[in-house]
This record gives C-alpha cells, sequence and structure tokens, in this order.
C-alpha cells in the first residue's frame, strides 16, 4: 500500500481510523487537519503516520467500545505530550509510550508529528508472560536498544513489499510472522532497558539481519567495508553476523558482491539520454565498491553470463529481458525472512509461523532480567525517564 493523504476529519473518522491507531483527532487551533500515512506489512494496526498539529484522544464513549488493546506510539519526527490524564510528560524524537486504547487519555502534538503506531492486544502481551497495564503511560527513552531494532525492522517491513503480497487485511503466514515478529519486539521495547545484543529471540535476530542488510546496502560502495566494520555498527560480533547472513543463504562476501552487482547491472543498462558523456565501466565498477577490475570482471560475467561492455552495448530494452530473467538471490528483507523463517539460525530459536514455547520463555527470560542482567522486573525502571 503507497503512502495515503486525508485532509478530511470525517473521512479519517469514518475510513482511516480503525485501520491505523484507532484514536480521534482534534485539530489545532487555526491549524487544518491532514495526515498521511502507510500500512507496511498490509495489515491493520500498525502504521507509519504523520500528523498536523492537534490531539490524539479517545472519548469515553469511545473508550467504552474499543476492544482491549494497547498503542504503542514512537515518535519519529516533531514531538508530544500526554494530555486528560494522570501522568504528564513530553516525548521526542526516538521516544514512545505504550497507551491503553481503552482510555479516554490523549496525545497533544504542538507540531507536525510523525511515527509509527502500533496496536497490540491485550492477549499477545499475556502470551508472552507480560501484564501491560503497568507499563502504560511511561516514557520509553530513545537509548532503549529493543526500541531501535523495532524501529529499524518496520521500515525494513515496508520495503518488503508485504503490503503488496497480497489483498490489503488478508492474514498470510508471512505477514502473520512479520506482526508476531513486531510484537515480540513491541513487548520487549515496554518492558526491557538493557541490552538486547546477540539474543537468541527470533524476532530480535531478524530485526539485527535486516539492520546488517540495510547497513551493507547503505554502504556497499565503500571498498574498504568488511563484516568486522558492519557488525561493530550494529553492536554484534563479526562471527554472530556471520551466522544471520549464512540462515538467509549468503556469507557475508556473496551478500556485498551482490549487492554491487546488482548496481553495476542497473547502471550499465540505464538508458542514455546523452545528458553528460557516459561513465566508464572502470568508473561504475569502482563506484559500486569494486577495487580490482579483473575480479569484478570474472564475478559480473559468472553472475549475468556476459561481459560488462557486452551488457552495456546490447541496450537497456534487451537487458530488460534479461533483468526479469534473472534469479536475483540476494535477499530481499521478505525473502530473508522467509530463509530464516525455513531453515532457522543455527544457536538462534526462530518462531516459524507459530509462537512456540522456547520463543515465550525466551522473551519471558530477557523480560525478568535472567539474559546479560541480574536485574529484576522492579529495576526495569532505566526504560523510562
Amino acid at each position: 500500500m503507497e503512502v495515503l493523504r486525508c485532509n478530511s476529519l470525517r473521512r479519517w473518522r469514518e475510513e482511516y481510523m480503525s485501520l491505523t491507531i484507532r484514536a480521534d483527532f482534534e485539530p489545532g487551533e487555526g491549524a487544518p487537519f491532514n495526515v498521511s500515512f502507510k500500512l507496511p506489512i498490509g495489515l491493520p494496526g500498525i502504521a507509519q503516520c504523520r500528523f498536523s498539529p492537534g490531539t490524539l484522544f479517545h472519548t469515553p464513549e469511545q473508550a467504552r467500545n474499543e476492544p482491549d488493546a494497547f498503542l504503542l506510539a514512537i515518535v519519529e519526527t516533531g514531538g508530544m505530550h500526554t494530555v486528560r490524564c494522570e501522568r504528564q510528560f513530553q516525548l521526542h524524537r526516538g521516544e514512545a509510550t505504550l497507551w491503553h486504547v481503552a482510555q479516554p487519555s490523549g496525545l497533544h502534538l504542538p507540531g507536525s508529528c510523525g511515527g509509527i503506531g502500533i496496536i497490540m492486544p491485550r492477549a499477545e502481551f499475556e502470551a508472552r508472560g507480560m501484564r501491560p497495564d503497568g507499563l502504560a503511560l511511561r516514557r520509553l527513552s530513545a537509548r532503549c536498544e529493543a526500541l531501535g531494532l523495532l524501529k529499524s525492522y518496520i521500515r525494513s517491513a515496508g520495503k518488503s513489499g508485504l503490503d503488496h503480497a497480497a489483498d490489503f487485511g488478508a492474514v498470510t503466514p508471512a505477514r502473520d510472522t512479520v506482526r508476531q515478529h513486531i510484537y515480540d519486539l513491541a513487548a520487549l521495547a515496554v518492558s526491557w532497558s538493557g541490552a538486547v545484543g546477540e539474543s537468541q529471540l527470533a524476532a530480535a535476530a531478524q530485526a539485527r539481519l535486516q539492520a546488517a542488510l540495510d547497513d551493507m546496502a547503505a554502504h556497499s560502495g565503500d571498498p574498504q567495508l568488511t563484516v568486522e566494520t558492519v557488525a561493530r555498527r550494529q553492536g554484534v560480533s563479526p562471527r554472530y553476523l556471520q551466522r544471520l547472513l549464512k540462515s538467509a543463504g549468503r556469507s557475508y562476501t556473496a551478500t556485498i558482491n551482490e549487492m554491487r552487482l546488482q548496481k553495476v547491472f542497473m547502471a550499465l543498462t540505464a538508458a542514455d539520454r546523452g545528458e553528460r558523456p557516459p561513465a566508464t565501466i572502470l568508473d561504475i565498477a569502482m563506484q559500486a565498491g569494486f577495487s580490482d577490475l579483473s575480479y569484478f570482471t570474472r564475478l559480473f560475467r559468472a553472475r549475468f553470463g556476459d561481459t560488462p561492455g557486452c551488457v552495456r552495448a546490447s541496450g537497456p530494452r534487451a537487458q530488460a529481458v534479461r533483468f526479469m530473467s534473472l534469479d536475483w538471490s540476494l535477499p530481499s528483507p521478505l525473502q530473508a525472512h522467509e530463509h530464516v523463517s525455513k531453515q532457522g539460525i543455527s544457536g538462534i530459536s526462530v518462531s516459524g509461523f507459530t509462537y512456540p514455547k522456547q520463543e515465550k520463555n525466551e522473551l519471558k527470560k530477557v523480560v525478568c532480567g535472567s539474559f546479560q542482567s541480574k536485574t529484576s522486573p522492579s529495576g526495569l525502571a532505566e526504560n523510562y525517564r
């Protein structure tokens, strides 16, 4: 689903409110109402939104009719603060709060504000051994590692094609698994402030994998990029990162080479508009991250069945057919997820399409503090400030 925009408050209430964050909106004084949003996995209740200034709230009547669920509101741009409730605090960029959908409280947006909203039923918290009421209306720090993984995972899911993979609202196995991973990470974020590290929780492992792939794609033009550099930026060991990539079907070297080869292929087959002299093959290869021309040529021919010069000479129209017939084995976020779900990771439990007992126990172990810490549940206040 593409980004949707709405400047009619009536339409928001009648058509879109129930699909996104289940909150009414009162525009700020003199501010016209407008909202844009995207449903990244094609299911209601998980949305990326941007609102004009105003107040998100639940009326008493609306609160009575709402199901027993909670909204995790994550601020990505702008800010907000709580209103109409006992606990008063502000939320800045990167921070979040858990809000009971059935409570007549509100969040005021003094300016334009964008973020992520996740509706999570009480039953999903309870399935993970949690009682969410005591976690509601607290400020979650932007430094919370689980919260960072959750945001990264949702952004990657939005690029995966899940929203177009089936009709909107259709609960496919892939969509349901991604949703369960989002619930896992949300539950972890609201209850645990410590380091996630090299967690055995499948949702955390999958989020790490997506973040690593995004990191590699963003820096693939650097010929000095190493698995150690990527692992350091992700806060994990090189060995753990190699295991994650192997679970998705490739080694680090094969993955980064594939990213670079795809960049070169697209550059060689792009239509020449004659606006400037075309770049040489050497320049294109170097910009993609290759530093050895003979090594690049050998990889390219093995991958695409022809030399870079022949691919360029055949023109973009002819190469469109070749492009469509290629096995693009570099995993997209969705493909990587499917590899992990089917094959598992050595030493990392994978949840598959259900929520098995070992995953529940792992999440409980993290929340109760036996994972990398001796902190008891009563000592989790570091997550809030």
